[in-house]
């Protein structure tokens, strides 16, 4: 079955009327723990899956996702994805589009309830789509939905009524979604994990504090059962879902732990299943001989990079961008530094995306030394001399970034007698900083929402106010071809609009890219359900698909 994204691009370019079902296993009776366990699993009694994860500061991921950290949401999407991050039925088990790809209607499952046992209605997405639009709730992601009708008006506060977002319930099982102009790829914004219901009734009752352990209600095939403060918390299998993604999984425990701290003692000690690994641990893992057995590696349709206040000296200079991006030796970063788990970045689409054009980028922002230095003579710096000392951003580092960012700290010392010193902030901070365009300087990453162009570029570089866009860079030409990319139609001309736009960023220097990185992991040999691809990655974790063997 080809991909939904390449279903949705042959459907509206050939015919004149677009109508794509998502058929989905039967809504079943029973709980949550009815779905028939694989011949080589262990008894039901120990699925229980195990992971480490930074602390929530709250649950409430659609007013503020960073809030959430890596823990698993207990609400269901609209709908949602497998491993390779194609959208599958979820709380809608089918959707229609119109011809001109403009209202996209999804048909709910029948039966589906909330935790607390009421009906998961249209009228739940409705409330839910408004609240994440309202300026009041201040979401900095509020920017991913501005294709809905006037979703952009209403989060910037020029549309005060929020009834006049374009979503509706046509019915308590019909949910309609109208957007501001053709969105072929809008059922990746469907499986975003934020695209859920929201409980009307108890956040009503209990404000910001609605997802807190004795309060909490959610839809999703797990439910949290306790939140034990600087401890860990626990979500288990919902007996009132009846959807098609019910869990082998009996019990998912999020033991907390800071990412800057990180280790795989907890995994060697047998304390979890699955633990994130840094590159300072990967010589150890390699030459042990049971962990590196249990080594696996997953692209991450990441891409690392340096950022610039671009409207403010010393980095309203092209000039000076470019230096700072022609001094790093990308190869010695990934060879040396990441041990060979990344491939050096020149581009902001990652190589695991079709429309990769990295290594056509390449020559732009390669590393060249001489021109380097001619640029910061040029720009009023010969040698460095009179350059402002710069602070180099860094996001709740772990030790393989922190490494990097100091390796990129000595190239600009040792080539442009550029002085940087390295400041770091927790993940709210950094964020909150990023939007306020308040770091001059900063290494940084973007991990895909979803698997197409408009996410990588649109999204994250389209010339946004103070508070809404990551980045002050503004290039209209870049905003019209991106504006222009997101309506096509035609994969081809898609592809080409967006290489256009990809092209205009790199040769403008609003970033030095760095790296596209491989995930690391360190899984037990009895966590099953995960894909294997053919170049010995694996896919990404579906919750709903793991068990424990025996």
């Amino acid at each position: 079955m080809p991909g939904i994204l390449a279903l949705l691009t042959v459907t509206f370019a050939t015919v004149s009327t677009t109508t794509l079902l998502m058929l989905s296993a039967p809504a079943q009776p029973g709980g949550a723990s009815n779905r028939t366990l694989p011949p080589d699993a262990a008894p039901l009694a120990r699925q229980t899956l195990r992971m480490m994860s930074p602390e929530p500061r709250s649950l409430d991921a659609q007013v503020n996702l960073y809030d959430a950290e890596a823990t698993l949401l207990p609400w269901e999407p609209l709908l949602t994805r497998d491993e390779m991050w194609q959208p599958q039925p979820a709380t809608a088990e089918r959707y229609s589009a119109s011809k001109d790809g403009k209202t996209w209607t999804f048909y709910l499952r029948r039966g589906a309830k909330w935790s607390d046992g009421r009906p998961v209605t249209a009228n739940d997405f409705v409330y839910a789509f408004r609240r994440m639009l309202d300026p009041a709730a201040a979401n900095p992601y509020a920017s991913f939905y501005y294709d809905i009708r006037n979703a952009e008006a209403i989060s910037k506060g020029t549309l005060k009524d929020t009834t006049l977002l374009g979503v509706r319930a046509a019915d308590e099982a019909t949910f309609v979604v109208e957007t501001e102009r053709p969105a072929p790829y809008f059922p990746h914004i469907a499986s975003f994990p934020l695209a859920y219901p929201a409980p009307r009734w108890a956040i009503e009752k209990h404000g910001r504090r609605w997802t807190e352990v004795d309060k909490i209600v959610s839809s999703s095939p797990f439910k949290m059962s306790e939140w034990v403060r600087g401890s860990h918390m626990t979500f288990v299998a919902d007996p009132n879902y009846n959807g098609p993604k019910r869990p082998y999984l009996q019990k998912v425990v999020h033991p907390f732990r800071d990412d800057a701290v990180a280790t795989i003692l907890p995994y060697e000690n047998n304390e979890v299943d699955i633990e994130s690994v840094d590159i300072n641990e990967l010589d150890r893992i390699q030459k042990h001989p049971v962990l590196s057995k249990e080594l696996v590696k997953a692209w991450g349709r990441t891409t690392w990079y340096i950022l610039f206040k671009t409207t403010a000296p010393p980095f309203n200079d092209i000039r000076v961008r470019e230096a700072f991006a022609r001094v790093l030796d990308r190869d010695a970063i990934c060879r040396t530094v990441l041990r060979n788990t990344a491939m050096p970045a020149y581009s902001m689409i990652p190589p695991d995306f079709k429309e990769y054009n990295g290594a056509v980028m390449k020559p732009v922002q390669s590393r060249d030394i001489a021109r380097a230095q001619q640029l910061m003579k040029d720009a009023g710096f010969p040698g460095g001399r009179g350059f402002p000392k710069q602070e180099m951003w860094l996001r709740a580092p772990t030790p393989s970034i922190t490494m990097v960012a100091s390796a990129i700290q000595s190239m600009l010392r040792e080539h442009l007698n550029v002085e940087v010193t390295i400041r770091t902030a927790d993940r709210t901070a950094y964020m909150s900083q990023l939007y306020d365009w308040k770091m001059n300087f900063g290494l940084i990453r973007f991990v895909a929402d979803y698997v197409d162009p408009r996410n990588m570029l649109d999204m994250t570089w389209r010339s946004q106010p103070r508070g809404a866009g990551r980045h002050d860079w503004v290039n209209r030409r870049f905003d019209q071809l991106v504006e222009q990319a997101g309506t096509e139609l035609s994969p081809v001309t898609r592809t080409q609009l967006y290489r256009q736009a990809e092209e205009i960023l790199v040769r403008d220097y609003a970033a030095g890219f760095v790296f596209h990185p491989q995930n690391l992991e360190l899984r037990k040999p009895y966590v099953k359900g995960y894909a294997k691809n053919a170049d010995g990655t694996v896919g990404s974790l579906v919750y709903t698909n793991l068990y424990i063997g025996k």
